[in-house]
């Protein structure tokens, strides 16, 4: 691996780490803020007519609260950090290496340009010459 790569690599890294580790603390937030009415108890018993049903195990209480959210948090994680893995970065430093495009231009670009006078301006808006 070139030095290079291994910096970029070390770059990215010491970006991302802080960020995942701000997406597990507010994952395990909302989490635990979201299943705290859970916890509270009815001081008058449960009402009339209500079936308390079987209880939700300290395992798959877990599994549901926790794992499935972080499960889910790594996932839109995951699908919003793999395009910028694969895409090149533009440092400045570097230059530009990506070849020109012509936007809103003439058909023919390079007709266009031998056909120019020198000395023509065109007038731009906020009355710029150009």
């Amino acid at each position: 691996m070139s030095l290079t790569v291994r910096t970029q690599m070390r770059e990215h890294m010491s970006r991302a780490l802080p960020r995942a580790a701000t997406a597990v603390l507010i994952g395990f937030a909302t989490a635990a803020l979201t299943a705290t009415p859970a916890f509270a108890e009815n001081p008058l018993g449960p009402s009339e007519g209500a079936d308390p049903g079987t209880a939700l195990g300290t395992g798959s209480a877990l599994l549901l609260y926790v794992a499935g959210p972080l499960v889910l948090l790594l996932l839109i994680a995951t699908i919003v950090w793999l395009p910028g893995v694969r895409a090149g970065r533009y440092r400045p430093q570097r230059g530009w290496s990506a070849s020109p495009v012509w936007f809103a231009g003439p058909p023919d670009p390079v007709a266009a340009v031998q056909d120019a006078h020198v000395g023509e301006t065109a007038r731009g808006g906020a009355s710029g010459n150009w």
